[in-house]
């Protein structure tokens, strides 16, 4: 499933909200992983969720398999031990052989060191002759564990690793010290250039120090007058010829004669570099030994470059040549890295297996008792109040989430798509249950933002990805739409909302979490759809004037309120956005003006209502229908009681069912009465 970038983004399943990994669906599912491949493989699966229900129910088979095998300790987990020992250097832990997946594709390119090379095949080898030696393939129950593992250790990976090994300095390489020109092992068969060019620079240094003897008797023979004579005096003189080196600048002089500065018969021919005059020396370069020391650079010259061509070779043809099986190792590897990190999430407390339901079976997602995975991992253990979803195409498959801000209505939602993500990827989700069917997309539209440098305001924006939505969604897909609308005016916004739900649930069909401050909006699509949308807002307490937490503003401003976070069938009638302003730290005499002016608004919008009522219906009929609204709500709120009050939440549920269908029933006959 290829997820689009503001899905990412608005579920935070690679980055949280901050911009950092921490919080992230990514930080959740790809923390336990030990190497930088396996971190890699979790990336590639939260970012594109697979959409073969045989393949998911694969990967789901084998993470339970490890997630069993990490509790008994067996030799399953010895596997991933030695997986971190080879392969898990760039991950920060002990030894490893760095970020092996890498080093691979730098082989494939040529550009590889010879470091690099020996780490990679030394992880490569050494992992898959661990396998083997703990049972290989045959440690694995389920299929896909049998593949990875089979992959990773395959016998003919171990020989191409020793292979390419046997004709390199492993230990040089191994501790840096070996360079393109010096790694290769002598091989006159597979180099022949480099062991010509190699020759060709021992011949010149040979012939430098050849030169030795005969310059010191040159010197010898000038301090006799150029006369060769018999005794041992000259030679008592003339100390030893040797070449030294010193650095000049940024630069080293090599091939330097030091003689002292008295030594009399020196050449007069000789260069003269440089003196030292606490040493009492003289540094020469004789011309015989510029010109052997130029045809030394000349074969130096030759022979590096013969170096880098047979290590471009090497690389080329013998290492490149074997970058598919060694690539498929090190993805098998990096798989096996993968399911071990969604094992030890899948041990989490409340985490259970998702059923992956039939192809043929009608769209469906039921969680039930879902949390936030993320969010509830960075709260206290328990804090977190879970939520049930039960969406069905061929019955409810839209639901409309009204309530308080700060209810908790987006997280709900952000809850649904990332635990469907999550099940899909192949990964247990936190919840007391789940099942779905394969998605062919999650779709959402959340928060607000613009795009400047485009010249897209808010609601265009808004609009843009809710027409994306609208081109792309399917019967089988997930849209998770949160407060469309609110980036323009009340009216144009309440439209908007309400003929965008209801061409997806009458013409688009897919399943739907919608969220509105529009109340209007959930009760008329609730009313019309009333086999495939369902209303729900999470649930809430007045404080009353009795309670110690209670405040009152002098102009009688609406107290404080308490949020429960349990959602409850039905449309809530208000946003509570002042409670919302008094959290945040609004200076107390605004949230009072604005409690003030809110009650104004309310009583002139409530008394033009009623007006065009008694126009329409009369006195008589209005004041009929108030007192069977009256008696409707309290028979809501016995019915909520009641289901409060009931043995299982079930029967509490069919007691809340049974009441909202009395209600909608009263609600048809009033309709009817309107249009008669």
């Amino acid at each position: 499933m290829n997820l689009a970038p503001n899905v990412l983004r608005q579920l935070e399943m690679l980055r949280s909200r901050e911009d950092k990994h921490r919080g992230s669906l990514l930080w959740l599912l790809g923390d336990g992983t030990r190497t930088a491949a396996g971190a890699r493989a979790i990336r590639r699966w939260v970012s594109h969720p697979l959409m073969d229900g045989d393949a998911i129910r694969t990967r789901l088979d084998s993470v339970e398999e490890l997630r069993t095998e990490a509790d008994a300790g067996g030799a399953l987990e010895t596997v991933l031990d030695s997986l971190a020992k080879h392969h898990g250097g760039a991950r920060g832990g002990k030894g490893g052989g760095g970020d092996v997946e890498r080093y691979l594709g730098r082989i494939f390119h040529g550009t590889a060191t010879p470091a690099e090379l020996v780490a990679a095949l030394s992880a490569v080898g050494g992992f898959a002759k661990e396998v083997l030696s703990v049972g290989g393939d045959s440690l694995g129950r389920t299929r896909l564990t049998r593949e990875l593992l089979a992959a990773a250790c395959d016998p003919a990976v171990v020989h191409t690793c020793d292979e390419l090994l046997s004709r390199v300095d492993v230990e040089a390489a191994s501790a840096g010290r070996a360079t393109a020109a010096t790694v290769l092992l002598p091989d006159p068969v597979k180099f022949p250039e480099l062991e010509r060019t190699r020759e060709a620079v021992a011949a010149a240094e040979r012939a430098l120090q050849d030169l030795l003897p005969a310059l010191r008797q040159k010197i010898i023979d000038n301090s006799r007058g150029g006369k060769p004579q018999g005794g041992k005096g000259g030679l008592q003189l003339t100390p030893r010829l040797t070449y030294t080196s010193v650095r000049q600048g940024s630069s080293q002089v090599e091939h330097l004669i030091e003689l002292p500065d008295t030594l009399p018969g020196i050449p007069t021919n000789w260069i003269r570099v440089s003196t030292n005059k606490s040493k009492k020396v003289v540094r020469y370069h004789p011309p015989e030994v510029l010109d052997a020391a130029a045809t030394l650079e000349q074969s130096r010259e030759r022979h590096s470059a013969a170096c880098a061509a047979a290590w471009r070779g090497f690389l080329r043809d013998d290492a490149a040549g074997a970058f598919l099986e060694l690539r498929a190792a090190v993805r098998a590897a990096a798989g096996l890295d993968a399911l071990a990190s969604l094992a030890s999430v899948a041990r989490l407390d409340g985490y259970v297996k998702p059923t992956i339901l039939p192809d043929d079976h009608p769209p469906t997602i039921r969680f039930v008792d879902g949390r936030h995975p993320t969010l509830e991992a960075v709260l206290d253990p328990g804090s977190f109040v879970p939520n049930s979803v039960d969406l069905r195409g061929d019955a409810v498959r839209a639901l409309v989430v009204t309530g308080p801000n700060m209810g908790g209505k987006s997280c709900f939602i952000r809850q649904v798509a990332l635990l469907a993500l999550m099940a899909q990827m192949g990964s247990y989700v936190p919840a007391a249950a789940a099942e779905l069917t394969v998605l062919d997309g999650v779709y959402t539209r959340m928060g607000a933002s613009d795009n400047l440098a485009m010249g897209s305001s808010t609601f265009l924006e808004e609009m843009s990805e809710c027409s994306s939505i609208l081109r792309s969604a399917t019967e089988k897909s997930l849209v998770v739409l949160d407060e469309l609308g609110r980036g323009t005016s009340t009216h144009d916004g309440v439209a908007v909302a309400h003929a965008t739900l209801d061409h997806i649930i009458s013409d688009l069909k897919p399943m739907c979490l919608f969220v509105t401050h529009y109340p209007d909006v959930a009760r008329d699509l609730a009313r019309k759809h009333r086999t495939h949308c369902d209303t729900r807002y999470p649930s809430y307490v007045e404080v009353d004037e009795n309670h110690e937490n209670y405040e009152k503003d002098e102009n009688g401003g609406a107290g404080r309120i308490e949020f429960l976070y349990r959602l409850t069938p039905g449309v809530a009638h208000r946003s509570y956005g002042l409670n919302v302003a008094r959290m945040a730290g609004l200076p107390a005499d605004v949230v009072a003006a604005a409690a003030a002016r809110a009650r104004e608004m309310e009583e002139a919008v409530a008394a033009r209502a009623m007006a065009r009522d008694v126009a329409r219906f009369g006195p008589e009929e209005v004041e009929r229908r108030s007192r069977e609204t009256v008696r409707l709500a309290e028979e809501a709120a016995a019915a909520m009681d009641a289901a409060l009050a009931a043995a299982t939440p079930e029967e509490g549920a069919e007691i809340i069912r049974r009441a909202q269908a009395k209600v909608l029933a009263a609600m048809d006959a009033m309709d009817a009465t309107d249009t008669s």
